[in-house]
């Protein structure tokens, strides 16, 4: 598979900047799936997120499979795998190659610099004109937007990181085998009773996210 090269210089400052930041880190990549194409990388990312995208085995697949975070062991290498949201055909995948299983600290650091790089890569290859259309560049800001805002509710109803809160966004999401996408701006409806405005219209979640969503925030109130 090749290696799509829109922006290079600008995403491989940003890995640099996020694997500077983290005692230990060996390489950082940035990939598609399930188009497998590997986005950027620096380090030992460059060969072993490859060989899980040839593979359609391994961390960062199952991190986008899973819309969570995953860390294992790739090529004698600890890996933390982090999924963000982009466009409808999947997640932008993130990965962290550390000599030491991933910590608490390294983490946080993680969730800081993640944004912005899937953000960046998909302005980036928008204004390349390769892949995002302006109308699904919008979406893939809305549904980021909306996964932060469900996120927050859920931290205001049970308390705990960021991480936790995703985490149990993911759960019901999987349980119910609905887009975590859809169970997000659920949530935010469900509470809210309406979106915070914004460029173009977001598509109404299908009522299994809605039930979902109900569901959730219930449990966090018992």
């Amino acid at each position: 598979m090749n290696q799509v090269k829109f922006g290079p210089e600008l995403l491989s400052r940003l890995l640099d900047h996020l694997c500077s930041q983290l005692p230990g880190c060996e390489g950082v990549g940035l990939s598609t799936w399930p188009e497998g194409v590997l986005v950027q990388a620096v380090g030992v990312a460059a060969e072993l997120d490859q060989a899980q995208l040839d593979s359609g085995d391994g961390p960062l697949v199952e991190a986008s499979r899973d819309e969570r975070q995953v860390s294992g062991r790739v090529g004698g290498k600890e890996v933390l795998a982090v999924p963000g949201s982009w466009g409808d055909s999947g997640p932008v995948v993130l990965t962290v190659y550390l000599a030491h299983a991933p910590r608490l600290e390294d983490l946080k650091v993680v969730e800081e610099v993640e944004p912005l790089v899937a953000t960046a890569a998909a302005v980036l290859e928008f204004c390349a004109g390769e892949v995002l259309r302006a109308d699904e560049m919008v979406r893939m800001v809305q549904h980021r937007r909306y996964i932060e805002q469900a996120k927050g509710l859920v931290m205001g109803a049970r308390g705990g990181p960021p991480g936790e809160a995703f985490e149990l966004l993911v759960r019901a999401s999987q349980r119910a085998n609905v887009k975590l996408r859809d169970v997000a701006t659920a949530l935010v409806l469900v509470v809210g009773g309406e979106l915070e405005e914004g460029p173009g219209e977001a598509a109404s979640p299908p009522p299994v996210a809605f039930d979902t969503a109900r569901r959730l925030w219930e449990a966090l109130h018992v």
